[in-house]
């Protein structure tokens, strides 16, 4: 993505299933009409969202045939095409195979980089070394539902190319929504994609990114900017993506876009393409008033929504306790126990739990 040229042109085709021919012909056509970058010769990267390696219908990771057909893509084009990701928890036992991504890499000679081996530092980022060494980066979302971020896309999926447990580190020192997004387009700015296809053929609602259920939408997306491509599939689904915190901090900042009216979507119109009954994250509404002295954000935060542990579901793999840096999770008496005052409503915990045995809602009183 040039981001000094900011070419906010967002290219959609509408693909009804995971027909691989179908999705091809859609990738190349996509390419063309937005702009792609030549990659012929180039060292392309192809950056999965692996949020867990789970099986494709579950929605929750970039569907292999996606996967595929943008790497026989840039492979037609004469380009050497990488691939990789790095989970939340990014153990020996991580391998992409559940998903389906691993086995394509393996068909097509995909090499498949380690994001953990010997990682860089850019920009306060501790990044996977493979940034320096790819010439084109290109970001290979799921069009979901965020529980903190509300969407997710190609420029949340870029978090992903910091190694492992370092993101956990990342959501303690940017605790709220505001500052971890402001925090995620720091990251664009930093790494400078070439370019995103979304998968939105079946995209995920509800109490995304892991814990949602599967939704059709039917399309494909393609930009070589991935503000404009984000804020476009997240008006598709029903958000108005100026109250997206992070959508609103690019804008801001002119990072990528600098006004919503500058997109030119190409391949279809809005109205067609909407989603009926695509649910959503709330939208919750900032306060950093200040009462009698007390911030009316802290006294807000008894009514935030927050993780709420179902002991039911739970079969005690503590990833979540893994997970959270802040310390707010422990064991006791064989159960998973949060202690309010250190929970961050970062929501990692909700997003990696293997079993959907945590539910982020609202505390009731009385």
């Amino acid at each position: 993505m040039n981001l000094s040229e900011n070419n906010a042109l967002v290219s959609v085709r509408k693909v009804a299933t995971y027909d691989p021919e179908r999705i091809f012909q859609a990738v190349s056509e996509i390419y063309a009409a937005a702009g792609g970058p030549d990659p012929r010769g180039k060292r392309v990267l192809l950056k999965p969202n692996i949020l867990a390696d789970l099986k494709p219908e579950r929605a929750v990771t970039t569907h292999p045939e996606v996967f595929r057909a943008c790497a026989r893509f840039f492979q037609e084009q004469g380009a050497v095409v990488l691939a990789g990701d790095s989970p939340g928890i990014h153990s020996a036992a991580f391998t992409g195979r559940v998903c389906g991504i691993r086995q394509v890499c393996e068909e097509l000679g995909i090499e498949w980089v380690d994001f953990t081996k010997d990682p860089l530092t850019r920009n306060g980022f501790k990044l996977a070394r493979i940034i320096d060494e790819a010439d084109l980066i290109v970001s290979l979302p799921k069009c979901k539902t965020h529980e903190l971020a509300y969407f997710t896309g190609a420029t949340k999926n870029l978090f992903g190319l910091i190694p492992g447990f370092s993101k956990a580190m990342l959501h303690v020192k940017y605790p709220n929504r505001h500052d971890f997004s402001a925090m995620v387009i720091d990251l664009l700015y930093t790494v400078k994609p070439a370019f995103a296809f979304m998968d939105a053929i079946i995209g995920m609602e509800g109490a995304g990114p892991q814990n949602g259920k599967p939704k059709h939408i039917g399309l494909l997306l393609g930009s070589c900017n991935l503000i404009a491509l984000d804020m476009t599939a997240a008006r598709i689904v029903g958000y108005d993506p100026l109250k997206i915190p992070m959508f609103a901090n690019a804008l801001e900042r002119g990072i990528g876009l600098n006004n919503i009216a500058d997109i030119v979507l190409e391949g279809g119109d809005l109205k067609d393409l909407r989603v009926k009954n695509f649910k959503r994250i709330p939208i919750e509404h900032h306060y950093n008033l200040v009462v009698m002295g007390v911030r009316l954000q802290q006294i807000r935060r008894r009514f935030d929504r927050r993780p709420f542990f179902d002991h039911s579901r739970c079969i005690l793999c503590q990833k979540c306790v893994q997970m959270c840096k802040s310390e707010a999770l422990s064991v006791k008496d064989g159960k998973i126990c949060i202690d309010d005052r250190k929970c961050i409503r970062c929501f990692c915990c909700h997003e990696i739990c293997p079993v959907n045995a945590i539910e982020i809602k609202r505390k009731v009183f009385g």
